[in-house]
């Protein structure tokens, strides 16, 4: 099973939407409140150790 790690904002959409897109997934995560240190925006996810970047890449690697 994949996991991933979701780098979130308190009352963030994007985030939010996120969260769900992995659920709809099947992709167990974990949720770091804040901004990842390299990344300007939240959410910022990466999956399996491979970062991913946020709410549109993920998006984008479901069509794939």
């Amino acid at each position: 099973m994949k996991t991933a790690v979701i780098y979130t904002i308190p009352q963030c959409a994007w985030c939010h939407r996120a969260k769900k897109l992995l659920e709809l997934m099947g992709i167990e995560y974990e949720e770091r409140l804040g901004k990842h240190p390299d990344h300007p925006t939240a959410p910022y996810i990466i999956i399996d150790g491979q970062p991913i970047g946020g709410f549109t890449e993920l998006a984008d690697s479901v069509r794939r």
